[in-house]
């Protein structure tokens, strides 16, 4: 009797700490298989909504689902099937993850989708073939792995790691102080993606050793010996003074950039170039600088830009050999850089507009035709994208100067000159649909009468700015018309001796005056000279 009551106590005993080991995990009450259209469903009941991960594996070809801190109450370990491709479902404790693990055995692998909602866990299976990755050989610890599906509520983050290392065979170490209770939805994410997303959320990252493949996960404010990395970056097309700020955001806490310089030797002495760019920061941030920096330091575009200066002496109506009159719009004001301008626009009397690369010749050969223009100047210059080019041209006018000694009262004459410039300022950027934004600024000087005796004559000179943003197509033509110049020009005629005499001597003179009214017009051709690929 003593031994029954001894046998009963211990049963009693070993049913409570049973029931006291279960209390708080889930329980996995039924799992089934079935038809469902052209595929098949696998249904896992639980007691309430379960925290779960799920990989693949190619050989032998199955879909593991694993179910975290959980007891399986199901009648059989495992349910043979016979609807196409399953070909058997089992259930057993995993000890990775103090759960219980479903395994779908498979003929072949076929795509699938995974939910869990309401204590009730459903992978639907397609026909459709899953074909394997391609083998990489890799030191890198994810290379090669499936993608990842986590489907976790409130759950210990550092029970997580565990199971992932054990469903994916990492290598992975987690440090005493990382605890955090996450709760994450991912489906078939890359699993080196998923990690990091995950780490993120529980305040943690991870350092990679590249040459064991061993995974440490620790604090994010926690430093490590070796966690940081240094990487020299040679820039070929953007100075590293440039890429610095722009990358200063995707360092992290602990990084730090610095700038290297190159020594560029010319025949009036050495320059410096900041090419080089020393980044020292986590491997992960290391990595996000590198993808930054490919997308910058690419090889820009270049512009050639022609402009021709032609002097004429054609009429308003004709100007070009174009009317403009059904399409030209006017505004007295100079637009705002970077706005949108109807073109033709007028700008202190300047015409700003485009015409096609054919009506730019039709109307050059009916400008040289009519014989009465010139070429004043062709100048042809090389830039890049961003940069500002000039073009410019002038005339020299010697001016006598009179200087008198206050001394000795004697008059001495010297002789400068005086620039009377054409100058044209062009800053071309090449847009991702392949047109030319030029920020253009014209500045003409032109004399346009002449003061004092004939002996002392002195220039009066109008000058004309403008500036604007024109955006042409790369076989358009940028025209800056309406600099007109007016000359007057008076001869004088007399007969010797009777035409001095005062009073009468206007009766032997004649004087004759001269207008010359003419125009220079200014073509700006703008052409994309792409770099060459290596």
């Amino acid at each position: 009797m003593k031994n029954k009551t001894k046998v009963l106590f211990i049963a009693i005993f070993a049913l409570g700490a049973v029931m006291f080991a279960q209390e708080g995990q889930v329980v996995v009450k039924d799992v089934a298989v079935e038809r469902v259209l052209d595929g098949v469903r696998v249904t896992i009941a639980c007691d309430k909504t379960p925290n779960i991960s799920s990989f693949i594996s190619h050989e032998p070809p199955a879909l593991v689902v694993d179910i975290m801190d959980a007891v399986a109450k199901v009648e059989a370990e495992r349910i043979a099937c016979r609807y196409h491709p399953v070909t058997a479902v089992t259930i057993k404790p995993s000890e990775a993850t103090a759960g219980v693990r479903v395994t779908i055995l498979l003929r072949n692998m076929v795509q699938h989708k995974i939910s869990n909602e309401g204590g009730v866990v459903t992978v639907d299976l397609s026909s459709t073939p899953l074909m394997p990755p391609p083998y990489i050989e890799s030191t890198d610890p994810f290379s090669g792995k499936p993608p990842l599906t986590l489907l976790v509520q409130d759950a210990d983050v550092a029970s997580v790691l565990r199971m992932l290392a054990q469903q994916f065979d990492l290598n992975l170490l987690v440090t005493q102080d990382v605890k955090s209770v996450v709760s994450v939805r991912l489906n078939e994410v890359p699993l080196r993606t998923g990690l990091e997303v995950l780490l993120k959320a529980a305040g943690c990252n991870m350092v990679e050793d590249r040459k064991s493949g061993v995974i440490i996960v620790k604090p994010v404010k926690k430093e490590m010996y070796g966690e940081m990395e240094t990487r020299v970056f040679n820039l070929d097309y953007i100075e590293a003074e440039d890429a610095k700020k722009v990358i200063t955001k995707t360092l992290s806490g602990v990084g730090n950039a610095e700038v290297g310089y190159r020594r560029v030797t010319t025949k009036g002495g050495g320059t410096e170039r900041s090419a080089v760019l020393v980044v020292t920061d986590i491997p992960e941030a290391l990595d996000a600088v590198a993808m930054v920096l490919a997308e910058l330091d690419r090889p820009v575009p270049q512009i050639a830009i022609e402009a021709k200066f032609i002097e004429t002496t054609f009429s308003a109506e004709d100007r070009y050999g174009i009317d403009w009159t059904p399409i030209a719009r006017f505004s007295p004001q100079v637009p705002d850089i970077g706005d949108e301008i109807a073109i033709p626009i007028t700008i202190r009397e300047m015409l700003l507009g485009k015409i096609s690369f054919d009506q730019f010749t039709a109307s050059f050969e009916l400008l040289m035709a009519r014989g009465r223009s010139r070429v004043l100047a062709n100048p042809r210059t090389m830039t890049l994208d961003n940069q500002t080019a000039q073009v410019s041209m002038g005339l020299d006018v010697p001016i006598r100067e009179v200087h008198k000694d206050p001394n000795t009262g004697e008059i001495t004459y010297t002789w400068r000159t005086r620039s009377i410039p054409i100058r044209m300022e062009v800053t071309p950027h090449v847009t991702s649909d392949g047109m030319i934004t030029m920020r253009i600024k014209p500045s003409v000087e032109a004399i346009t009468g002449w003061v004092g005796t004939a002996d002392d004559r002195q220039p009066i000179v109008a000058k004309r700015e403008a500036e604007t943003q024109v955006k042409v197509a790369d076989d358009e033509v940028v025209v800056i018309g309406g600099l007109v110049k007016d000359e007057e020009t008076r001869n004088v005629g007399k007969i010797p001796l009777l035409g001095d005499v005062p009073i009468i001597g206007h009766l032997f003179k004649k004087t004759s005056v001269q207008r010359n009214q003419s125009e220079l017009m200014i073509f700006i051709i703008p052409r994309i000279v792409m770099p060459e690929q290596g």
